[in-house]
């Protein structure tokens, strides 16, 4: 018998722990900031005219460069590249 009183005091136990969403009390955490929106908003402005914030996923600047060749010269370029095969299919000539 005392071990089915056991047994049943474990497993009620267990499901009582299970549900605490928040067993740290961040959700009783308040956050105070020490900045003004105004403050962030100029320096958000500051940090993007100086260039130091990354740019797209990787944070890599892209740099676009004129084209020196013409479309008909990139298009003959392509013809005459060695034709290359990517993943399971075969090319075929």
């Amino acid at each position: 018998m005392k071990s089915v009183i056991v047994l049943a005091s474990l497993l009620i136990s267990t499901s009582v722990f299970a549900n605490d969403v928040d067993p740290n009390g961040f959700e009783q955490q308040h956050f105070t900031s020490t900045k003004s929106r105004a403050e962030v908003v100029a320096d958000l402005k500051a940090a993007q005219a100086a260039g130091e914030l990354p740019v797209g996923e990787l944070g890599v600047k892209f740099v676009d460069a004129a084209s020196t060749k013409s479309r008909a010269e990139v298009a003959a370029e392509t013809r005459q590249a060695p034709r290359r095969s990517y993943g399971e299919v075969a090319t075929i000539d």
